[in-house]
């Protein structure tokens, strides 16, 4: 009994290590610019396989860190050989990329709202 409590306890601490996004931040969203979709498309030119995706979404930006004007917004694929999706975050400050995250567990906040992103699921090389 005392090891089903201490295994429950842990569980709900790791568990708490990864919170969502506060509030403030899901209502900053914007939707992604035309120049922000194309600076993404340019970024993974030469990097991924083009052509490779059978579904492409793009989340809204939102400011992330208002103190340092960082920004951040997601990408989600999914691909012909994994059907589930693959997330990436990727943190702005200046319009420059300072951060990329593979599989960023706040790219799977229900607040955050994905738009279609046909510009990477027809990307050329």
């Amino acid at each position: 009994m005392r090891t089903t409590v201490l295994l429950c306890a842990a569980a709900m601490a790791l568990a708490g290590c990864q919170t969502p996004a506060p509030q403030s931040v899901a209502d900053s969203q914007r939707p992604p610019s035309s120049e922000l979709r194309h600076k993404n498309i340019d970024i993974l030119r030469g990097r991924i396989k083009a052509g490779d995706f059978l579904k492409a979404e793009i989340s809204s930006v939102v400011l992330l860190r208002p103190e340092e004007k960082i920004y951040a917004y997601c990408t989600r694929t999914t691909e012909r050989s994994n059907p589930d999706w693959s997330y990436l975050g990727i943190a702005l400050k200046n319009d420059m990329i300072i951060d990329v995250t593979k599989n960023d567990y706040r790219c799977h906040d229900k607040r955050l709202r994905y738009y279609d992103f046909p510009e990477l699921r027809n990307m050329k090389y």
